[in-house]
């Protein structure tokens, strides 16, 4: 199957996200509202700027949240890319039978327009996200 990965977005954990929303707004960034993925326990603002990337920034709502481990060991990090897909079950797949592994099946999203997203890792290549539009 001939899957379009479109970039979509880096996704950067940090442990404070006003202070990286403030750092980004210097550089010309406009943040979205912030808000919670239920889902994953973090917080979550884009921050968007004519001709660049959109930044993920994902903050922990508490120790079971999805990036506690990444930022314990690693600090506030950039972590992952998001490529926006058609079929997101097939991207998936795909994925997979090149050596990902599938983290969590797809599940709506509260902070991506009720769309949906999975992270699949590799040691090779570290976390992807998946996103599906609504549809």
């Amino acid at each position: 199957m001939n899957i379009n990965y479109k970039f979509h977005h880096i996704g950067i954990a940090t442990k404070s996200i006003n202070k990286c929303i403030t750092f980004y707004e210097k550089l010309g960034y406009s943040p979205s509202d912030i808000k919670i993925e239920p889902s994953q326990n973090v917080r979550i603002c884009f921050l968007k700027k004519e001709d660049n990337p959109i930044i993920e920034i994902i903050e922990e709502l508490n120790e079971d949240s999805a990036i506690s481990l990444i930022l314990k060991k690693m600090g506030s990090t950039v972590y992952h890319t998001c490529y926006e897909v058609t079929d997101i079950v097939a991207a998936a797949d795909e994925l997979e039978d090149s050596g990902f592994r599938l983290l969590f099946e797809p599940k709506i999203s509260d902070t991506m327009d009720n769309g949906l997203f999975c992270y699949l890792y590799s040691v090779n290549c570290g976390f992807i996200e998946l996103y599906q539009k609504q549809i």
